[in-house]
């Protein structure tokens, strides 16, 4: 009985994304870029208070590091499809990316196919990278093992400053981000 009704959860938690397709979302914004084979800095791990060790992925055929964003806020959240509080947030991240020049969201995906990512993106309205951690080994390096969505807020030069277990409201998102701002 348990394992049914557990069953039902999961699966009315995976359809709340709305209808499936390809097709540009609403406003004419292109789908998010998926970055691929994802490293974090041997040995490091991440640390509120601590300089963030360096992630790298490949974007659009292209390298990328996260000290590339030096200057910017960078938020980085860990997410999956099959996660209700993921698929609930993740609008606002959107919506303050797109307001926010100063901002940087990236999504780390936890263990999924490129697939299942470009539809939910799509799905969604998500234009912001979407990095496929599909061993695990860089959420790992995060400490984040199955506490879906955690988020992380590095400031401008590069030290994180917080992080978060759970989802957050587009206030809350705001409000840390001010108060980064502010410092």
């Amino acid at each position: 009985m348990r394992k049914t009704i557990l069953l039902i959860l999961v699966l009315a938690l995976a359809g709340c994304g709305g209808a499936a397709g390809t097709e540009t979302p609403a406003g004419g914004a292109s789908p998010a870029n998926i970055g691929l084979n994802p490293a974090l800095e041997a040995g490091k791990s991440v640390q509120v208070g601590e300089a963030m060790p360096e992630l790298t992925f490949e974007l659009a055929g292209a390298p990328v590091k996260l000290s590339d964003y030096r200057g910017k806020t960078v938020v980085l959240n860990f997410w999956a499809t099959w996660c209700g509080p993921c698929r609930v947030e993740m609008p606002d991240f959107e919506a303050l990316g797109r307001s926010r020049d100063d901002v940087v969201f990236i999504g780390i995906n936890k263990q999924e196919n490129e697939s299942a990512v470009a539809k939910f993106a799509a799905e969604v309205g998500v234009t912001f990278p979407l990095v496929l951690d599909r061993s695990g080994d860089i959420a790992a390096g995060f400490g984040v093992l199955n506490n879906l969505p955690t988020t992380f807020f590095i400031d401008a030069a590069g030290v994180v400053q917080k992080s978060q277990v759970g989802a957050m409201t587009r206030s809350q998102i705001s409000k840390y981000l001010d108060d980064m701002a502010a410092k």
